[in-house]
């Protein structure tokens, strides 16, 4: 009787236990996009119209809250998804499309990340839940303050995943998440998506994580965050903001960052067009395969010189305005080959000088002086700024046409 008994109590108190720290699915704020801007915002910032209405000053008293420090320095805006709007037109439409926001971007203003997340909790009955967090968007006026701040949230929350991606926007950070995509449910999950293209499109940044970013800051070298600008349905990302440790210093443009990742030998693959040789007329496009980079450092001098050389591999891809007849004989190609090296190194040299102007090492000069002179380095790393942006650099390139396709 009493091991009868006993089972019965065991049974029981399995029965009755549970989660001390669950939480309902249709509770949770499930944070696809995070978007932070300056407030007051910056001076550039686009106007919406005329002067601000009565509702427009009540929608920012609700955002604004009670602070134990003055002033406000930041906006944050979360992008929460609308699960019964995306199911309902989901299942009228047979798709993502149709008319009404699926997603409510909730906008808080304070100083603390923290203060202001927990802020957003007196507006939602939803608890807030980073685990599928998407894309982090900073606009440039934070991002030229300094970024290790912002971060700082972020890095330290449990629910935050390493591998979220972040982005640098020229203007209202908020605005990229407002965009209402044509193949996308949501603006977070689209920008997220971008960065893949960058297999086929050397125009855009790759290594956008979070964790990359946080070891580059902490480990004191410079990098790179994609560009994002939106219209209303549309997002593109080309080109990049230059970071000097955690503090943006300027921008590069796609094809400066073509050069960039050539130079750095972390081109995975693109296309480059250049004016067909003895033709001004006609265009030929080279598809890049493979690129490959080898820097060497002199340090005889005042300031160090680095030699980059470049091997390129690629296919003759197209011809605009121009055909060959077949005729691609051993001349043409080499003078199309020479043509394209002389293009890749201009590109590359304008990209390294712009660079130094930055004060920006982003193509890792640096840890070649490390790892092949560490006594020099050992001298020079407290000044390695000022002694990057008077280093000479050199460029060779040497492209090779592997495949000129089938003519007739």
């Amino acid at each position: 009787m009493k091991k009868l008994m006993l089972a019965l109590l065991c049974a029981t108190a399995f029965l009755l236990t549970g989660c001390w720290d669950r939480t309902d699915i249709e509770s949770r704020g499930f944070v696809l996009g995070i978007a932070i801007d300056s407030y007051p915002p910056a001076p550039n910032k686009p106007e919406k119209g005329g002067s601000a209405s009565a509702s427009s000053e009540e929608k920012e008293k609700f955002e604004k809250m009670e602070l134990y420090i003055e002033p406000p320095t930041y906006a944050i805006t979360v992008q929460l998804p609308v699960m019964k709007k995306a199911e309902l037109t989901t299942a009228a439409t047979g798709s993502g499309g149709g008319e009404g926001s699926k997603t409510w971007d909730i906008t808080q203003i304070g100083n603390s990340f923290m203060n202001m997340n927990r802020e957003m909790a007196t507006r939602t009955n939803l608890s807030l839940y980073y685990e599928h967090l998407q894309v982090i968007v900073i606009s440039e006026s934070v991002a030229r303050e300094g970024i290790e701040n912002t971060m700082d949230f972020f890095v330290r929350d449990p629910e935050m995943r390493r591998r979220v991606k972040v982005f640098i926007s020229p203007t209202e950070a908020k605005s990229i998440l407002a965009v209402q995509p044509r193949v996308e449910d949501y603006s977070s999950i689209y920008l997220a998506k971008l960065p893949i293209n960058a297999l086929k499109n050397s125009k855009i940044v790759h290594e956008t994580d979070l964790g990359k970013i946080i070891d580059s800051i902490h480990g004191g070298y410079d990098f790179l965050l994609p560009r994002a600008e939106a219209v209303k349905d549309e997002i593109k990302t080309s080109g990049a903001a230059v970071f000097n440790g955690h503090i943006m210093t300027g921008w590069i443009s796609g094809i400066e960052l073509e050069a960039v990742k050539m130079m750095g030998n972390r081109y995975v693959g693109g296309v480059l067009p250049i004016r067909s040789p003895g033709d001004r007329e006609g265009i030929i496009t080279m598809e890049v395969t493979k690129s490959k980079s080898k820097i060497t450092p002199d340090i005889s001098g005042d300031f160090p010189a680095f030699r980059i050389e470049i091997k390129v591999e690629g296919n003759y891809a197209e011809g605009v305005f121009i055909h060959t007849h077949g005729e691609l004989d051993s001349r043409f190609l080499k003078n199309l080959e020479d043509d394209f090296s002389r293009q890749i190194e201009k590109s590359c040299l304008q990209a390294a000088e712009k660079l130094q102007e930055y004060r920006a090492d982003v193509i890792g000069l640096e840890r070649i002086l490390e790892s092949k002179h560490p006594g020099y380095w050992d001298k020079i790393s407290s000044d390695w700024d000022d002694v990057f942006s008077k280093a000479k650099i050199e460029v060779e390139v040497k492209v090779e046409l592997k495949l000129t396709g089938i003519v007739k």
